[in-house]
């Protein structure tokens, strides 16, 4: 496990360590937000189990970065996910704003050298979008820039009606007005399923987890098809250099509109 200095080293938690071994294409996820957004509720939807640790209150359960292992896309893809430490806590939080944003920075630093970002989710309560969402947005824009595409997911949308997705049509604007750009958004619900819920909480909280797969999925395939066209970008590319060394140069003498011209070969002149 690769260290990331900060508030002591991330712990891992996997689903199954020998199942996950048979799996060797992993797609990092880096889930950031503000304390209290549900960001280690949306690990436990997208691992299916109460794996991360939650709480209802004001104050952060989230103390240290935190990695899990799950696996989707009919367990084939393994997915890595980064739960980080809650933004946006006063000096008296477990970990106050300015440690947050230190920690999550390096984070993000150490990852792009040691390995790579597939992709960064932006977790938000599923309230009214402020100006005040931009602070965290520009945080991370300002150290991964173009590199990595970045998701919002809007939690806590268990009531919202007629359907989740019917927030993003009421904020849609908003967010574009504070100059935020998102490669692709989901509107989820990751409350708890117990004896007592209904069927529509229950559909929801399936149609939530599909939702956030699929952000997943769809970049992880993006990049398994721009890396091939990558290379064969950089091949062309040398391929041209070296025939350009290689290949007689000609001088076109005459006007251009005169049928009579000369063609020579500087290389045969020279």
């Amino acid at each position: 496990m690769s260290s990331f200095p900060g508030r002591g080293l991330p712990t891992l938690h996997t689903q199954s360590q020998s199942e996950a071994s048979h799996h060797t294409e992993t797609c990092n996820v880096v889930i950031f937000g503000e304390t209290g957004a549900g960001k280690s509720s949306l690990i436990n939807l997208v691992a299916g189990t109460q794996t991360a640790l939650t709480s209802c209150d004001a104050m952060g359960c989230t103390t240290e970065t935190n990695v899990y292992d799950v696996l989707i896309q009919n367990r084939t893809l393994k997915v890595k996910l980064f739960d980080t430490v809650g933004l946006g806590e006063g000096p008296e939080g477990k970990v106050p704003d300015k440690d947050a944003r230190r920690v999550l920075k390096k984070l993000l630093r150490d990852l792009m050298k040691q390995t790579d970002i597939h992709l960064l989710m932006y977790c938000v309560r599923g309230v009214r979008a402020t100006k005040a969402l931009c602070r965290n947005y520009d945080l991370i824009r300002s150290e991964v820039k173009e590199r990595v595409p970045i998701v919002l997911v809007a939690t806590s949308l268990e009531d919202k009606g007629p359907e989740m997705e019917e927030w993003w049509k009421d904020n849609e604007r908003s967010i574009s007005d504070f100059g935020m750009t998102f490669a692709g958004h989901a509107c989820v619900t990751t409350a708890t399923i117990d004896e007592y819920a209904g069927d529509k909480l229950k559909r929801r909280r399936k149609q939530s987890y599909h939702a956030v797969c699929q952000l997943i999925e769809q970049y992880r395939l993006l990049e398994r098809v721009q890396t091939p066209l990558l290379d064969v970008g950089r091949w062309l590319h040398s391929t041209i250099q070296q025939v350009s060394t290689m290949a007689p140069r000609y001088v076109v003498l005459g006007y251009s509109s005169c049928p009579y011209f000369t063609i020579i070969d500087e290389q045969e002149k020279a």
